[in-house]
């Protein structure tokens, strides 16, 4: 089964790579492929030594290590699927925790070309894989996505629903959501391509589909994308990418601390949480540098329950 989630992650690493970079032809660099082995044990036994560790992924800019999180994060989604199809194992199973919002934004486009595959991959063999769709959520403040889904006479502008409206009367206003462009075949989208279900009037939720008639993401196979955070904590997307302020808001937020112990019991064993660019000081205080070894203990040890990865470019 490991094996086969091994297998499968790079069978959808190197799909989403061929519809990202078509020129390339996708291979692992060495430090990519290292991080990956480095780390199944750690995924694959909950009582491993490595889960009371904090593994630094220091790498220059633009070399690769978002590919590196990426296929390790395919692999633990798809080895706690292989493990149990049924519906028991949906709910989260990776979240990314950025400090900066367009760096998130950027982050995402990646990350959704590669649940785009992961999806495609499910879709062929749903009965290994399961019924229930690999999904991504964006879970960020209102300033980039909307918070609420809204309804008729709520006088919310920044609702799901006066944004897709918005868009739909005007296209050269703002997208309801922070992604331009269909992550899988790259189609711009357009008026056409967001839609209110199941009544404009009164949504839950805010459904996505590309422009491109050729595209697999179009008519009734919308994208695995989930940008408003009422269908994030009701369809709880195995994929989250967060910004820090979010976290804020689990003690204050109803819909959110009910969704949080959720997120908590349904991770499981194979859950994973990725730490990334946190400040110099928010980094100090959790972890002590790292001096030769690329692994760095905790000076307060970590959920067991979860595995922690911090990225940082070097400079």
């Amino acid at each position: 089964m490991v094996l086969d989630a091994f297998r499968t992650s790079n069978k959808v690493m190197a799909a989403a790579s061929r519809k990202r970079y078509p020129q390339f032809e996708p291979k692992w660099r060495p430090f990519q492929l290292a991080f990956l082995l480095l780390n199944i044990r750690g995924m694959v036994e909950p009582t491993h030594s490595d889960r009371s560790l904090v593994d630094l992924l220091f790498f220059p800019t633009g070399g690769g290590k978002t590919e590196a999180y990426l296929g390790l994060a395919a692999f633990t989604i798809l080895l706690r699927r292989l493990r149990n199809p049924g519906v028991e194992s949906s709910g989260l199973s990776v979240l990314m925790r950025y400090t900066l919002r367009l760096l998130t934004l950027d982050q995402l486009s990646r990350a959704a070309t590669l649940i785009c595959a992961m999806e495609l991959e499910r879709q062929d063999d749903v009965e290994r894989l399961g019924k229930w769709p690999f999904e991504i959520g964006l879970w960020v403040g209102q300033a980039a996505t909307p918070n609420k889904m809204g309804y008729k006479g709520d006088r919310d502008p920044n609702s799901a629903r006066s944004r897709t409206i918005a868009f739909q009367n005007d296209d050269r206003k703002p997208s309801p959501i922070p992604l331009e462009n269909c992550p899988w075949c790259g189609t711009k989208f357009t008026r056409n391509s967001f839609s209110l279900t199941p009544t404009q009037d009164q949504p839950n939720d805010l459904r996505i589909v590309c422009a491109n008639r050729r595209c697999e993401f179009v008519r009734d196979n919308p994208l695995p994308i989930l940008s408003v955070d009422e269908p994030i904590y009701r369809r709880l997307p195995c994929f989250l990418i967060a910004t820090v302020d979010k976290f804020a808001s689990l003690p204050w937020v109803g819909p959110v601390a009910r969704s949080s112990g959720m997120w908590i019991g349904a991770t499981g064993t194979a859950s994973t949480v990725l730490v990334t660019r946190p400040s110099d000081r928010s980094y100090q205080h959790r972890c002590r540098r790292p001096t030769s070894s690329s692994r760095t203990s905790c000076t307060s040890s970590p959920d067991r329950s979860a595995r922690w990865w911090v990225l940082r470019d070097r400079h």
